[in-house]
């Protein structure tokens, strides 16, 4: 069972040590702009998104995910997007396969028949790598393609802390 109380919660793909490192060194050397980059520990791909979720509705959510079954697959990121009506500058996967969407849409299908959240937006695979850009960063040498094993998903909690948000709090490892 997990704490009580109400949290903002989804549920996402987080990414090994060589992956953040990788992402963290080339933001760092190739990418200009005037706000901060995503914290390496918050690096991750969200599939589906909650905002703040009662316990028995996490519960419901943990037992939903437990059902899937869908076998690893991997995702390469070598491009980069900017939605400008955000400002949110990202890294998105290279034709993803399908096996992310078979993972992806459940998940939020379930929130929406718990009445949960209903997101606005078709499901779009992407790491964030900057927030609050009022125009787009300048990428002066392109990532080197990142491959990344998914194997596993977790439910995370988005809190907030001394640094800003938080996100990496697995809560539980789900398949």
């Amino acid at each position: 069972m997990l704490e009580t109380g109400n949290r903002r919660l989804f549920f996402g793909i987080g990414l090994k040590n060589q992956a953040i490192e990788q992402i963290s060194a080339w933001l760092m050397h190739s990418v200009h702009t005037s706000r901060p980059f995503t914290a390496p520990y918050n690096l991750h791909l969200t599939l589906a998104f909650y905002g703040m979720v009662k316990d028995d509705d996490a519960q419901a959510l943990i037992e939903n995910a437990a059902k899937l079954n869908v076998a690893p697959f991997s995702l390469t990121f070598e491009e980069t997007a900017y939605w400008q009506h955000s400002g949110i500058f990202y890294l998105k996967p290279n034709s993803p396969p399908t096996a992310l969407s078979a993972l992806a849409e459940p998940l939020r299908d379930v929130g929406e028949k718990l009445n949960i959240y209903t997101n606005p937006h078709p499901f779009s695979p992407h790491i964030t790598l900057c927030r609050g850009v009022k125009k787009q960063p300048e990428v002066v040498n392109p990532i080197e393609p990142l491959i990344v094993p998914v194997d596993r998903f977790h439910l995370y909690h988005s809190h907030r802390n001394e640094k800003g948000t938080s996100f990496m709090i697995p809560l539980k490892r789900s398949y």
